[in-house]
């Protein structure tokens, strides 16, 4: 009698056992991180890298293109910004933004360095740059049209739209799919517009931010993560000119 009850006791302290166990490992499994979903707001380092450099002329003919500074209050000027993106691992759906200062205006986008204006993959023209009018993007068969606003203009992979009075540009590149070891660039060629009152920039002395740092963005093929990375911004130094 002993021995059945004994056997009995056993019998229900490993049944509880096991349901115990069968609980805590659908606990652990439930607060488990979501590693797969590119939405649940992790992001992993290390797949994409980015960085950014200013090219200036160095045509001594061309006394408008942007030479090595210093540069001075009320001058026009014209830099091209080369963009760099490295992949170090397969990346889908890879995306760059970038931010012009107040005082830029974008002249076009290339795929190779430009030496002076006016030789873009991408040339911009624009009826008024003022808040609303419109602008049209070429590549010499294919007329692209949009406005200065936040909608902007899209052509071949690229979105640039406009934010404020003073219109600041915002830059989407949207590069696609990056195998490990791919490199892809773009140059933006950009000059000083005029400010509200119809003044050349740069309308005063200082430092001003030509651009913001550049942040690339895309999906990991391996794990469907999101992979982020970040370039250094660009300052320019304005002086007053002293005959």
């Amino acid at each position: 009698m002993n021995m059945r009850m004994n056997k009995r006791k056993a019998l229900m302290i490993g049944t509880f056992g096991v349901i115990m166990i069968f609980l805590l490992i659908l606990g652990l499994r439930g607060v488990e991180p979501n590693s797969g979903n590119p939405n649940s707001g992790d992001t992993v380092e290390g797949y994409l890298g980015i960085n950014k450099w200013t090219y200036c002329s160095t045509d001594s003919e061309d006394a408008q293109f942007s030479k090595n500074p210093p540069y001075f209050v009320g001058e026009k000027y014209y830099w091209w910004l080369q963009i760099r993106v490295c992949a170090d691992g397969n990346v889908t759906d890879v995306v760059v933004y970038d931010q012009l200062g107040d005082e830029f205006m974008i002249e076009g986008v290339s795929f190779v360095p430009i030496d002076k204006p006016g030789s873009y993959a991408y040339t911009f023209n624009y009826d008024v740059y003022e808040f609303d009018s419109g602008v049209s993007v070429t590549d010499g068969v294919t007329v692209w049209t949009g406005s200065l606003d936040e909608t902007g203009v899209a052509f071949d992979g690229f979105v640039v739209y406009w934010t404020g009075e003073s219109l600041e540009a915002h830059v989407e590149w949207n590069v696609g799919a990056m195998k490990c070891g791919d490199v892809e660039e773009v140059y933006v060629t950009v000059s000083t517009g005029m400010n509200l009152v119809g003044q050349q920039e740069f309308a005063l002395p200082g430092t001003y931010l030509l651009n913001s740092g550049a942040t690339v963005e895309g999906i990991v093929e391996s794990s469907g993560m999101k992979t982020v990375a970040t370039s250094n911004r660009v300052e320019i130094d304005a002086l007053e000119r002293i005959d």
